[in-house]
């Protein structure tokens, strides 16, 4: 093909771009279906391998984790192996991992399986994003970033649905079997239509991969552990606590003091990027906690069956589609501060609506909170995509989107984990008191 041969800053043209996006966003879409078809069925992976509530939410922790430590690697692996062939060992090693998922007899073995999946397909994300804005010249940036999200989004609209009928109609094994066709036509469109990109046999910081590694891993045991064993009363979560803020503190400084660190400082100069991090962030942790209790609050509380819970919790997808949709249009119009501004909005609003309800919450109102959510959330990842990447350099971005990307993959993993815990606390305690006649709450 003749994108083979090109360089992978372009310039492209229409047609080429066309082919390069296409496959790009099928591999961006195994990531977010696979996240948002195994939330809706997490309660039926529960039932069937005998595992408590909060054990079964190892299923999702263990993936966003390892995901994250995957993508601490993703600039070093791109810089020593070339962006192209990671990106298809990303694709390939996604693939395998949703077999061994499916074919798991055990919470263990899905867990385990689940940390493989994570690590390998954490590339996916970062390249693809990257692979975009190098497609795509910058006075389209914006339009580049709306094609993209399209990948993210398309998973929360239609993960939810499809993942509750595989799993009302077929088992929830297919959730996972479903990922290998569409794994198998993204490695191979990937390998015959993106150009390959120049590697960079430089000297590996190893230091600062490691400690950046361990002070993520530590952070993530004190808060998923904290809740249970009493925060600071235990010396667990001291000791962990002691080694993670050690572990971030040698990062640190030896970034600021080596001549080739893992994280050039050179990329936090660019003020969009660094406000963009911290947003993605609080994004992250408002988004993905209501998304992951949401299915095990309809199926466990309300009562509803697995395919009546797909489709109330595909609404969000539905109002992130929209705001997809109207992305463009209010770009042209507004500065893209107000639009990431007004999304946070709709995400903190829906967000405070969700904490009042209680057992006895209507369908109709649950799928109108969700649509605002969604909204929101389509309205500021858009925007927030965009501006963050809008003044940075074309040679750190691979580096920046693997850091934006780490940032936005660990805050799912420390918000969810607590608002679980609470949930699940509160869910039985809402049962019981329907048992015994008592009015029910699970107001938090």
């Amino acid at each position: 093909m003749l994108t083979l041969t090109r360089p992978a800053q372009g310039p492209f043209t229409t047609a080429e771009r066309i082919m390069i996006t296409g496959p790009v966003l099928a591999a961006s879409l195994l990531h977010s279906l696979n996240m948002s078809t195994t939330y809706v069925a997490l309660p039926n992976i529960q039932g069937n391998l005998s595992a408590a509530p909060d054990q079964v939410g190892w299923v999702i922790t263990a993936f966003v984790v390892a995901t994250a430590v995957g993508t601490i690697l993703t600039n070093v692996m791109s810089q020593r192996f070339g962006r192209r062939w990671v990106f298809l060992a990303a694709i390939l090693g996604f693939t395998l991992t949703s077999l061994l998922s499916a074919s798991s007899q055990t919470l263990g073995e899905l867990v385990m399986y689940r940390v493989l999946q994570g690590f390998v397909s954490a590339p996916l994300l970062p390249i693809s994003q990257a692979i975009m804005l190098d497609t795509y010249p910058r006075e389209k940036h914006g339009l580049a970033m709306s094609i993209w999200s399209m990948g993210m989004i398309l998973g929360p609209v239609a993960g939810p649905t499809v993942g509750a009928i595989l799993t009302e109609y077929y088992n929830w094994r297919y959730v996972f079997l479903m990922n290998i066709p569409f794994g198998i036509f993204a490695f191979f469109a990937i390998l015959v239509t993106l150009p390959s990109a120049e590697s960079n046999r430089q000297k590996v910081d190893w230091i600062g991969v490691i400690s950046l590694i361990a002070a993520v891993v530590l952070l993530q045991m004190v808060l998923d552990r904290g809740e249970r064993l009493g925060w600071f009363e235990s010396y667990e979560i001291m000791l962990n606590t002691a080694l993670s803020a050690g572990a971030f503190y040698v990062f640190v400084v030896h970034c600021l003091t080596t001549d080739n660190p893992y994280i050039s400082l050179a990329i936090f100069k660019d003020r969009n990027y660094v406000i963009g991090l911290c947003l993605i962030f609080a994004f992250g942790i408002a988004v993905f906690s209501s998304l992951f209790i949401l299915p095990l609050f309809l199926q466990h509380v309300q009562g509803h069956p697995v395919l009546s819970a797909g489709w109330v919790v595909s609404a969000r997808g539905l109002g992130t589609l929209g705001a997809m949709m109207s992305a463009g249009f209010l770009a042209d119009r507004f500065p893209g501060k107000y639009l990431i501004l007004s999304g946070l909005l709709c995400i903190g609003v829906s967000n405070i609506w969700m904490t009042e309800w209680n057992a006895n919450v209507g369908t109709t109102e649950i799928v109108w909170i969700t649509v605002v959510n969604g909204f929101g959330m389509g309205l500021m990842w858009v925007s927030l995509a965009t501006v963050t990447f809008s003044t940075m350099a074309a040679h750190f971005r691979v580096e920046a989107a693997a850091l934006f990307s780490l940032v936005r993959a660990s805050a799912p993993a420390w918000g969810p984990r607590w608002w679980f815990r609470s949930s699940c606390a509160q869910a039985r305690l809402t049962i019981a008191r329907c048992a015994t006649g008592s009015p029910s709450s699970i107001n938090r």
